[in-house]
């Protein structure tokens, strides 16, 4: 059975109308969703319909990326077989949260549409000291020809990920594999979410990576 992510950005901060930030204060700051741009005038008594009201941007292009929801959570791998451990285990949602996305995803949980599990969060000082999202040690079984491409490309300063079988697996490697060590990157989609909340929290002039996090959940 295939599972899948719903994975939302927010960040502690003001409101947001026409994509400027407008100085209320301090006073006014709450965890709201960053990568949607939604009409902010009573936006907390709005009983929005399907999407109305968002322009979302997928932080990780849709991907259903196994080794990320690994990496984040635990999800779809075991500690006992791959050599990093998730960034933490799940966390539940978070005591509060922006509440547009709350009502909206926690209506489609209530009907059944979603068959909801592992619930947590990261903020990006997480995600970062993770080291994850950059270069590092990597060894196991490769394809010969997959590693000289990756070679390639780190000689022009491009990223690769080079997919491999873990030297702690327990599964056989296949015909054909040898064993390399090299230094490389984990998970691209996981570097990409990173910048993209980079991204993000220098756009809605967030000075701290604890005020900026992912919120996110699974099905199956």
């Amino acid at each position: 059975m295939g599972c899948d992510i719903h994975l939302f950005a927010e960040g502690y901060t003001a409101d947001v109308r026409n994509n400027a930030l407008r100085n209320r204060g301090p006073g006014n700051r709450r965890w709201k969703n960053i990568e949607h741009w939604y009409r902010d005038d009573v936006w907390a008594d709005l009983r929005i319909q399907g999407d109305g009201g968002f322009s979302r941007r997928d932080l990780i292009d849709g991907h259903r990326d196994y080794g990320l929801f690994y990496l984040l959570a635990g999800v779809r791998g075991e500690e006992e077989e791959i050599s990093w451990p998730p960034i933490a285990k799940p966390r539940g949602l978070p005591e509060q949260m922006d509440e547009l996305v709350f009502r909206y995803e926690t209506d489609e949980m209530e009907i059944g549409s979603i068959d909801c599990h592992d619930l947590s969060w990261l903020t990006l000082r997480e995600l970062k000291e993770s080291g994850y999202g950059g270069r590092l040690p990597l060894k196991g079984w490769v394809r010969e020809d997959e590693y000289e491409k990756m070679l390639e490309f780190d000689a022009a300063g491009k990223p690769y990920q080079l997919a491999f079988c873990d030297e702690k697996s327990r599964e056989t490697p296949e015909a054909g594999l040898v064993y390399r060590e090299w230094l490389g990157y984990l998970n691209l989609n996981l570097t990409m979410l990173i910048s993209r909340l980079e991204a993000l929290k220098e756009e809605w002039r967030i000075k701290s990576d604890d005020e900026v996090r992912i919120v996110f959940w699974f099905d199956n």
